[in-house]
């Protein structure tokens, strides 16, 4: 009886202490950047000043921090972590006088695993990282900050694999019939809605969850102590409306401050992404000399300028849009410890209809095409330099509304004349430039 009483007491013990396990993580950096935007059009703000309007540039100092603790038991893990947050896609806050910075819940995800044999399972529940494989070198279509709430499943059997996901995006309530000159007919919230039988029987007033359904089979293999590669296909259909792409780089022409100038910038417009689709093939190969590379390779479905994506297009051309990104990167190096280094290139192209501003690179939205260099090196242990520069330019430069001063009708090039001076847009190209100096630590 004593010897039962000494061994329930000890695993008793030996249980509170496998779940008391936890392991703590965190991290804290600064950025410093420059960016500047140029529409191409060498516009002055008038004859006798002669001041440059055509370029806007920004600076900016920020910083970012997170806290995070993970553990678990048997067939059971957990995360729970806060981070700074400026967007969905970037956890970057300027500083303000000295006034704290806020702080919001990064993940809270818990986790069951089962090792069947030769197949591993694993079900994750709650706000967490993508449990689906995606670029995460170059952020081709989902950038490394962006969290995700809802289920995320993971098998594996040898060197196949299977991912998939359902994420909740918040609910959509609709408000009015699409293709009247405002756009589509949702709006994406919080993730609760009320409803009555009435609103429901018209589709105008209906409402349901925003979702993103994907699933992602994959393959891997080593060639090589050297060599390993990785190859993945992934599906994902969005149940989501009201994102939308701002055309001309991503920058907001109305913005740029050259509106009174002796060549007023064309306006570029946005474009909607609602209830999208699409797919992502991604390869992800290690090679000798610590060499790695990467090719994604992103296709959505068609994508058009009408009444329904572009908000008061009234044209009746439908000019077709580039709805595939793309993506080729290089790098070299990982800083593991004190004295790495690392550099990286990459040249990309995202479509104005390829993906989600909200989700993807906020340095490299959809509409710009062109170049990133990365270079990093490690002082000490846990503690990194970085910089990174990009040198894009506008995609599509096709016009969503006509002028009276030149600039093209709806759905033209940007130097089809609707009036006045013929040609007078035709330079009009986006062009930014943009470079960072980063510092940070890491446990």
């Amino acid at each position: 009886m004593k010897n039962l009483i000494v061994m329930a007491v000890a695993t008793l013990f030996a249980t509170n202490a496998v779940a008391a396990e936890m392991k703590w993580n965190g991290s804290a950096g600064w950025r410093y950047s420059q960016t500047s935007n140029n529409d191409s059009l060498d516009s002055v703000n008038n004859t006798t000043a002669n001041k440059d309007v055509s370029t806007t540039k920004a600076r900016a100092h920020e910083l970012r921090a997170n806290l995070g603790v993970m553990g678990g038991w048997e067939h059971v893990e957990y995360g729970i972590g806060v981070r700074t947050n400026n967007a969905v896609n970037d956890d970057y806050l300027t500083v303000n006088q000295n006034q704290d910075r806020g702080l919001g819940i990064e993940q809270a995800w818990f986790r069951y695993v089962r090792d069947f044999g030769s197949l591993d399972l694993g079900l994750t529940i709650g706000r967490q990282k993508n449990a689906l494989a995606y670029d995460s070198q170059w952020e081709t279509l989902f950038d490394n900050d962006v969290r995700w709430d809802g289920f995320g499943w993971n098998f594996k059997f040898g060197m196949f694999g299977l991912n998939a996901a359902q994420y909740v995006l918040g609910a959509v309530t609709h408000s009015q019939a699409a293709g009247n000159g405002l756009g589509s007919s949702g709006a994406t919230g919080a993730s609760s809605y009320s409803y009555t039988e009435a609103t429901e029987s018209v589709a105008a007033t209906t409402k349901h969850f925003a979702m993103l359904y994907a699933f992602q089979p994959h393959m891997k293999w080593k060639f090589s102590d050297e060599i390993e590669a990785m190859l993945a296909v992934a599906y994902y259909r969005w149940v989501y409306e009201g994102a939308t792409n701002q055309i001309g780089g991503g920058v907001n022409t109305a913005n740029q401050g050259n509106a009174a100038g002796t060549k007023a910038a064309l306006a570029t417009g946005t474009y909607r992404m609602d209830n999208n689709t699409q797919w992502d093939f991604l390869a992800n190969i290690s090679l000798p000399m610590n060499l790695s590379f990467v090719a994604d390779y992103v296709k959505a479905n068609k994508a058009a300028y009408n009444d329904i994506t572009v908000t008061g297009y009234n044209s009746v051309t439908t000019p077709e849009v580039s709805s595939s990104a793309w993506t080729l990167g290089l790098s070299y190096g990982k800083l593991r410890k004190a004295q790495d280094f690392s550099l990286g290139y990459a040249y990309g192209t995202k479509g104005i209809g390829s993906m989600i501003n909200t989700f993807t690179n906020e340095k490299f939205l959809a509409d710009n095409k062109g170049h990133t260099v990365t270079a990093g090196y490690a002082m000490a242990d846990n503690f990194h330099l970085g910089f990174r520069w990009m040198n894009l330019q506008e995609k599509e430069r096709i016009s969503t509304v006509g002028t009276a001063t030149g600039g093209g009708n709806a759905g033209s090039a940007y130097n089809q004349s609707a009036g006045g001076v013929a040609g007078q847009n035709s330079n009009q190209k986006m062009k930014t430039n943009y470079w960072e100096l980063t510092a940070g630590v890491a446990f």
